[in-house]
This record gives structure tokens, sequence and C-alpha cells, in this order.
């Protein structure tokens, strides 16, 4: 699996902005904001921050097509497609590509220190 998503073992990341027509849906507050972490294994974990370790969050397995940067998650009811640009490595951006069941563009950094 790409090093970017998981440093080898397992990274967690922010998402910062939740955005659709150039609008971002994502809270202002960090505590607010959802989480999603990506292991080297190729399971990942999308959880809001607020309920870290009261529930289990969303699970699910994740792939990176390294020839387009095409990112699928897969999770038990939903698929999640995405073509991945790397701003930096600080910055991700997940932007859909059809079919997709989440049609928001997802800006991702890494977990900051609180």
């Amino acid at each position: 699996k790409e090093p970017l998503l998981n440093d080898l073992n397992s990274k967690v990341w922010l998402v910062d902005q939740v955005i659709k027509n150039d609008t971002n849906f994502a809270p202002a507050m960090t505590l607010d904001k959802d989480i999603l972490v990506f292991y080297q294994s190729g399971k990942c974990l999308y959880q809001p921050m607020r309920t870290l370790g009261e529930t289990a969050g969303r699970k699910g397995e994740y792939s990176l097509h390294s020839d387009n940067m095409d990112l699928n998650f897969y999770f038990t009811d939903e698929k999640w497609s995405f073509r991945l640009k790397v701003i930096s490595e600080d910055t991700l951006v997940l932007e859909p590509i059809l079919p997709t069941d989440l049609k928001f563009t997802l800006v991702l950094i890494p977990f900051p220190e609180l």
C-alpha cells in the first residue's frame, strides 16, 4: 500500500474540508471533524473524532491504483471512489469520481497535535 497514506504502518488523517459546489461543509472546530485512518493491511476506519473510544466507527478496506491515483473505499454498504491529488505531503485532496456513493471532495491533513 502507498506509504504516503499509511507511513508503512498506520496513519491518521483529519478530514479538514468536505466540499461540494465550492462550499465547505466540514465543521470549523477540529474536535467536531472526522478522521480517516489508513492501515498498511489495506483496512481503513472513518469516524467522527467526538465518538473515538465510544463507537467502533465505519470500518472498511481501501485500494490505491498507482497508475491513475484512483483511491477506492469499500464499506459494508457503500463504495467511495476518488482521484487522489497530492498537494503536498501534508495535504491530500480526494475528488469524487463516478460512480461513487460519496459525492464530496475531501481534503485530508495529518492529524494535528491537539
